[in-house]
């Protein structure tokens, strides 16, 4: 066999193989965060002892020592929740839809990993609980133009 049908071959395997891992990311982010705690429970018995705006469209900023991000079809509200350091967050999937909740930046998620909680079914939630103190993007990696800032002090 010559040299150029080695490479071709190569070539060829390079992107069958780079072709599946982009599939596999786009098809299964499931992400579990390594410094973080994560737990995931039906929606009916989540038991939120902190109110959260119920407008998918709120641009308000929201602090508490117990937080939830609520995602409905419309994307996350708040927009912004201010924590403290060490809050348990809570992301309640009230959608009709699974959403894959991560850290920005769309598509590498290396803001802050302690977000890249991933899949959560509809109807599902899942917690973490943050450490890294700033102000952190996320989305939903499934639909990158939802979007919201977590903010731990």
């Amino acid at each position: 066999m010559s040299r150029t049908g080695i490479y071709t071959g190569v070539v060829i395997i390079l992107i069958i193989i780079l072709g599946a891992i982009v599939l596999a990311l786009k098809g299964n982010n499931k992400t579990t965060p390594t410094t973080s705690t994560k737990t995931t429970t039906q929606t009916n018995s989540t038991k939120s002892t902190t109110p959260s705006s119920t407008s998918p469209s709120s641009t308000s900023t929201q602090t508490t020592s117990a937080s939830t991000i609520t995602y409905t079809d419309s994307g996350f509200s708040p927009a912004t929740l201010t924590v403290k350091s060490g809050t348990k967050v809570t992301i309640k999937n009230s959608s009709s839809q699974a959403i894959s909740f991560n850290s920005d930046p769309h598509p590498v998620h290396t803001d802050d990993p302690q977000l890249n909680v991933g899949e959560i079914a509809a109807g599902q939630s899942s917690s973490f609980t943050p450490t890294t103190t700033g102000s952190h993007g996320y989305h939903n990696h499934l639909d990158p133009t939802q979007k919201g800032t977590l903010v731990v002090n």
